[in-house]
C-alpha cells in the first residue's frame, strides 16, 4: 500500500511525500528473487536450480537496487493519479529512506502544468502588409548588383582622395599599449563617416607606401566599455590605392548575369522581390498572431522551463557574437547581463508553448505519420542527405517525439491563421 501527501511549493511546482508499505517491499523482493533464481549462475548448481536462500545471499545488493528501481516510479505514478496532479518533465527524487524491516519513503519534486483558461483564439484580427514592388525597389536592387560586380582599379600614381579604397596595414594602441593584433592588408573606405572617427579625412593626401599615425577618440558606445571615449593611435601603412568602377546598367550587364537583356533582368528582379515581400508579410502576420496569444494569455509557467529557454537563447546570442569576432571569455563575463535581457522573452516563449498545446487539445489537432515523413524530407533536403539517414538519426537519438511536437505546433499555427480575419494595409 502506498501513502502520499501532496504539497504545492509555488506556482507550477509541487512536492510529494511518498511511503511504500513493508508488505509491498517484501512482495517486490520475492518477485525479484524468483526472477533472479531462474537466470543466475551459482557454483555447484545448474542455472535455475539454486536454492532461493543462496540466491538471496549472493544477490542481496542487486535485489535491493532493483526494488528501488521498480517501486519508486510505480509509487510516484500512483501518487500522481491519487492527487490528480499534472506533472511536466521528470521528477527530482530525494530523501530516499530504505532500511530493512521499515517502509520505503522518499520525496518527489516536480514542475506542474500551468492552470489557465484560454482566451478567445479564433477569428483574431490581423493586418498583412500589401505586397507592392515599386520602380525604386527595382532600381535599388540594380544598384546593389552594380556594387557586387564593381571593379577596383589601381590608382597608385596619385594621393588618396575621398571615395577611394585603400589596402593598408593597421596597428592600434591605447595609452601606449597595443589594442589589438596588427591587421594586415585590410580594405578601408576613405569617407567622412568612417568606422574610426576622423580616419578618412586624415588619410586624404597620403601616397602609396606612406606611413602615418592618426589620433582618434573611440566612441562612447564602443563595445569594450573600458576603452570607450579614450584616445587611440592608429598607425597606417598604405599599400595600394584603388578606385571603384561600377558597370553600366545596360543589356551587356544583364547578359553577364545570365539574362537576355535589361528588361528581362528587371522582370526577374521584380518577381524575386515580390516573393521575398510576400514571405516577409506572412512572417509578420504569424508574429502578430503569436504576439496576441501571448499578450491575451498571461499566467505563471514552470521555473525549469524558463531556465532551459533562457539558456538556449543566451547560448544562441553568444554564438552569433562569437561569429562576429567577439572573444568567448569576454562574453562569458557578461553572462548575467545576457540572461537578464533574455528572461522576459523566455517567459513569453514558454507561455506560448503551453498556449499552443492547449489549443491543439481543444481542436483535436495531432501530427500524423505523413507529417513526420514530410519533416524528414525537409531536413534531408536542407542537410543534403537521404531521408533514411535523417530518420535513423532521429530514431537513434530518441528525437522523433520532438519532431512530432513541432509538426503539431505548425499545424496549430496554420489552423489559427486560417481562422484569423486578415486585412491588407499599404
Amino acid at each position: 500500500m502506498t501513502k502520499s501527501k501532496a504539497k504545492k511549493l509555488e506556482e507550477c511546482a509541487a512536492c510529494l511525500d511518498i511511503e511504500v508499505s513493508k508488505d509491498d517491499i517484501d512482495k517486490a523482493f520475492e518477485e525479484i528473487y524468483d526472477e533472479l533464481a531462474k537466470v543466475v549462475n551459482i557454483p555447484g548448481f545448474r542455472i535455475g536450480k539454486a536454492p532461493k536462500d543462496l540466491v538471496k545471499k549472493h544477490y542481496a545488493k542487486d535485489a535491493h537496487q532493483e526494488v528501488l528501481k521498480r517501486l519508486i516510479p510505480e509509487a510516484y505514478r500512483k501518487a500522481i493519479e491519487e492527487h490528480k496532479l499534472a506533472p511536466v518533465g521528470m521528477p527530482s527524487i530525494s530523501d530516499v529512506n530504505f532500511e530493512q524491516g521499515k517502509p520505503l519513503s522518499f520525496k518527489a519534486l516536480f514542475d506542474t502544468r500551468p492552470e489557465f483558461k484560454l482566451k478567445n483564439y479564433l477569428s483574431l484580427k490581423l493586418e498583412r502588409k500589401k505586397v507592392e514592388v515599386g520602380v525604386e525597389d527595382i532600381e535599388k536592387t540594380l544598384e546593389s548588383l552594380r556594387g557586387v560586380h564593381a571593379k577596383y582599379v589601381a590608382s597608385d600614381d596619385r594621393p588618396i582622395e575621398m571615395g577611394d579604397y585603400v589596402v593598408a596595414d593597421l596597428d592600434c594602441s591605447v595609452d601606449g599599449k597595443p589594442f589589438h593584433k596588427k591587421r594586415e592588408n585590410i580594405w578601408l573606405v576613405v569617407e567622412k563617416d568612417s568606422f574610426i572617427p576622423g580616419l578618412g579625412e586624415k588619410m586624404v593626401g597620403m601616397k602609396k607606401l606612406e606611413e602615418k599615425d592618426v589620433e582618434s577618440i573611440l566612441p562612447e558606445k564602443y563595445p569594450d566599455k573600458a576603452l570607450a571615449g579614450k584616445s587611440a593611435t592608429y598607425h597606417i601603412a598604405v599599400k595600394e590605392i584603388k578606385v571603384r568602377q561600377l558597370p553600366n546598367l545596360d543589356d551587356e550587364f544583364a547578359k553577364d548575369l545570365g539574362k537576355d537583356n535589361m528588361a528581362v533582368l528587371k522582370e526577374d528582379i521584380a518577381k524575386e522581390l515580390e516573393a521575398r515581400m510576400r514571405s516577409s508579410a506572412e512572417v509578420e502576420v504569424e508574429n502578430q498572431l503569436l504576439g496576441k496569444l501571448m499578450d491575451d494569455n498571461v499566467f505563471a509557467v514552470p521555473a525549469s522551463f524558463i531556465k532551459r529557454q533562457t539558456d538556449f537563447m543566451v547560448e544562441n546570442s553568444l554564438r552569433r557574437l562569437e561569429e562576429k569576432g567577439f572573444k568567448r571569455q569576454d562574453l562569458d563575463k557578461k553572462n548575467d547581463e545576457f540572461r537578464a535581457k533574455c528572461k522576459d522573452d523566455a517567459v513569453r516563449q514558454v507561455r506560448l508553448l503551453f498556449i499552443l498545446d492547449e489549443i491543439s487539445k481543444a481542436e483535436n489537432i495531432e501530427a500524423s505519420e505523413i507529417d513526420l515523413e514530410n519533416a524528414y524530407k525537409s531536413i534531408a533536403a536542407q542537410a543534403n542527405i537521404t531521408m533514411e539517414e535523417v530518420k535513423k538519426h532521429y530514431e537513434k537519438e530518441n528525437m522523433v517525439d520532438s519532431l512530432l511536437d513541432k509538426a503539431r505546433e505548425e499545424k496549430t499555427i496554420a489552423f489559427l491563421l486560417k481562422s484569423a480575419v486578415i486585412t491588407e494595409k499599404s
